[in-house]
């Protein structure tokens, strides 16, 4: 228990479970919350997105809120030799009280699990046998993961996803607002915002979409695509490669090339098989790594009738933008337009909608008529439309108006450079929005 339990730990040692750099993140709170549920509380997200430092400042909050050391154990499972220990679930459970002070709720936080053979068991196992232990896992997705150990929790258990950096976090990491600048807004109080830090806001969009959110690339001096090369390796290495056999991994790392070059078009799996000469169950395996792993999202069409919803077409976007342009070599000074900036906007309503009753998908009519991103809360949908980086004031295309006139929402959204502004369209309210403002609004 030396390893995990922390009394045995130094200062230095329980130091060096959150970073010197750590950035304030959005699903702090969240976090906080579930962890006074009661409920095992399993953190998921892309490789390097920042979990493990999540869990690390959620332990020191713990010890400066006045939890005994003890009361506190850390388990790595990219330790292997850790494994025999948590596994045997009963000689581990009277470890970990025995350990304790006997008065509080014990936590036990385990980094990594997708390492542990029969980890949805073992957890259901120290969840019913005692309630005063509160329980914290954090892993990459891997295939089937998620559903194994949901498998075994169902009703025990909470879910949440720790993105890379949002635009807004990405502010906190740079520094680059005044401090009580860096923050969400509602709608009516951006004008002020836009006028002065207007340019400021929109140079450093461009740079975060370029770069992307991942904390060690937005955070690190080093060259990016260094950064980015050995997080890549790492994610083909331990997350996909015991996943396909020899001769479709090559095929794999062409397939996320094709993805990563046609971000937003009309997505069709038969022809993406026929272009790398498999079937299309490998394309459709190739898909589900991507999305499991949280590479690409997968956006759906919106339509009224769900049916029509699950069997037309998706689209694919990449949740960090840097890591697209790295897998294409586009890491330059290319200017933040067409698909990209759309891929840009909607990762950052991705992010925002995660723990809040939002839905995404984009939207086509029979007659062509196509509108970019649909947000759809209960009953209510706002649509978004994604134009460049103009500075004027930008004319409604025919196909937002169309969407509006169909389905009559109260509000809509025109993201386009720099301006901002609003007008009324019959009852529909929209507002023309600056890209880099997605991420910084408080509700939609």
């Amino acid at each position: 228990m030396e390893r995990i339990n922390l009394r045995y730990w130094s200062k230095e040692e329980v130091g060096r479970l959150l970073p010197e750099k750590f950035v304030d993140r959005d699903i702090s709170e969240v976090f906080l919350r579930a962890m006074e549920s009661g409920k095992v509380v399993s953190l998921y997200g892309p490789r390097q997105s920042g979990k493990s430092s999540l869990m690390g400042w959620a332990i020191h909050k713990l010890l400066r809120d006045g939890v005994a050391p003890q009361n506190i154990n850390y388990a790595a499972m990219d330790y292997l030799d850790l494994h025999p220990l948590v596994s045997d679930t009963r000689n581990f459970l009277k470890l970990l009280y025995e350990e304790s002070d006997k008065k509080g709720r014990i936590y036990l936080f385990i980094d990594e699990i997708q390492r542990l053979e029969n980890a949805g068991l073992l957890l259901k196992q120290i969840y019913d046998a005692h309630r005063d232990i509160q329980i914290i896992t954090s892993g990459s997705s891997i295939l089937g993961m998620k559903e194994k150990i949901k498998e075994h929790l169902t009703g025990r258990k909470i879910d949440l996803i720790v993105y890379p950096f949002s635009f807004l976090e990405f502010l906190r990491a740079r520094q680059g607002l005044p401090e009580e600048r860096i923050r969400r807004y509602k709608i009516e109080e951006v004008e002020e915002l836009v006028e002065l830090y207007g340019k400021r806001l929109s140079s450093l969009w461009e740079n975060y979409v370029k770069e992307g959110g991942y904390p060690e690339v937005t955070l690190s001096s080093k060259r990016k695509s260094w950064v980015y090369s050995g997080l890549f390796s790492i994610y083909l290495e331990k997350d996909v490669g015991g996943l396909l056999s020899s001769a479709n991994y090559q095929k794999f790392q062409d397939y996320i090339r094709l993805i990563a070059s046609e971000i937003g078009k009309i997505y069709n799996r038969q022809a993406v098989a026929r272009v790398f000469g498999r079937d299309a169950r490998t394309i459709e395996k190739f898909e589900d790594i991507l999305v499991l792993t949280f590479v690409i999202y997968k956006l759906t069409p919106f339509y009224t009738n769900i049916r029509k919803e699950l069997s037309k077409s998706p689209r694919f976007y990449f949740i960090d933008t840097g890591l697209r342009n790295f897998i294409l070599g586009e890491t330059g000074e290319k200017l933040i337009t067409g698909s990209l900036l759309e891929n840009g906007v909607i990762s950052e309503m991705l992010k925002f909608s995660e723990n809040r009753n939002f839905l995404l998908h984009w939207w086509r009519s029979k007659g062509g008529a196509e509108v970019d991103l649909v947000l759809k809360s209960g009953e209510r949908v706002i649509p978004f439309e994604i134009k460049g980086m103009r500075e004027q004031k930008p004319k409604l295309t025919r196909s937002f108006i169309s969407f509006i006139e169909k389905y009559k929402p109260s509000q809509a959204y025109f993201i386009s450079g720099n301006y901002y502004g609003n007008t009324l369209y019959k009852t529909t309210k929209i507002y023309y929005i600056p890209s880099y403002l997605i991420g910084l609004l408080e509700t939609f």
